[in-house]
């Protein structure tokens, strides 16, 4: 198992000696420079110690700076009792009506798969110590109910039967201490994550979910439920990386759970 839960751990993953964006390393031409994992200002002042910081390219940074801007316009949505803008290069096209009560907007511009698969890149960089490419699984789940532009309103139905599955695993290996974790800004951003094997024994991939703010109760008006931020990604080499936590597949674990589509449920 591996854990980076306190300040010294995060302070090693900045040592690292490569880019995690594009994983080239650092030159006297083209060095370091420190990037927030989340970006810090999504989180309140009383939260900001200890942030996760990982040396990345000035270049690769400033690529996904649109990105990173609209990851703090999310302010607005995990803090309501705040004043907040939109994200960045957003707008409201609608509204999102539940018993003919409005319980939301439709925004369209929110390129929340890009923050959340570059929050995921970054863990996997800081807790294995490897790059990871911008290609993942596309099952991945967001913690925001996600527009449909050809019924013109939300897509009730965005999550996969697998989902339930991927979800169940990760709350059954975190009940037996039994996944890799970042934990960082008070405790307010945690990342898990538990290894695992294809049956044909061909891919390796990882189960994870991501939590800011327990942001899973932002769906709870909308679709009734709670939705957090999980899924899959594999890897192209033939192990899983070294001290990884793996997947105990072999036995059914007798636990249930109330909220089938909440990683971090308790």
């Amino acid at each position: 198992m591996l854990e980076i839960i306190t300040e010294k751990q995060a302070k090693e993953v900045f040592k690292l000696d490569f880019c995690y964006m594009c994983g080239e390393p650092f030159t006297k031409a083209n060095p370091s420079t420190r990037d927030h994992v989340p970006p810090k200002r999504i989180f309140l002042p009383e939260d900001s110690n200890w942030p996760l910081i990982l040396p990345a390219h000035e270049k690769c940074n400033s690529d996904l700076s649109v990105s990173d801007e609209q990851a703090k316009g999310l302010l607005k949505f995990l803090h309501p009792t705040n004043a907040g803008n939109l994200p960045l290069k957003t707008k409201i096209i609608g509204t999102i009506k539940r018993d003919n009560k409005q319980v939301g907007i439709l925004l369209k511009g929110l390129s929340l798969r890009k923050i959340v698969v570059k929050i995921l890149r970054a863990c996997h960089t800081a807790l294995y110590n490897e790059y990871l490419t911008p290609q993942t699984n596309n099952m991945i789940l967001m913690p925001l109910p996600i527009f449909d532009p050809k019924t013109g309103n939300i897509a009730e139905e965005t999550h996969h039967p697998q989902h339930e599955m991927f979800c169940k695993l990760l709350k059954d290996n975190r009940k037996i201490s039994n996944v890799d974790k970042i934990q960082a800004y008070n405790g307010k951003f945690c990342f898990e994550a538990v290894w695992s094997r294809t049956d044909d024994n061909i891919t390796n991939f990882a189960v994870f979910g991501i939590n800011i703010y327990n942001w899973h109760r932002l769906a709870n008006k909308v679709l009734g439920h709670s939705q957090g931020c999980f899924g899959v990604y594999g890897i192209s080499k033939s192990t899983i990386p070294n001290k990884a936590s793996v997947a105990h597949k072999s036995i059914e674990l007798p636990f249930t759970y109330c909220e089938p589509l909440n990683p971090f449920e308790e």
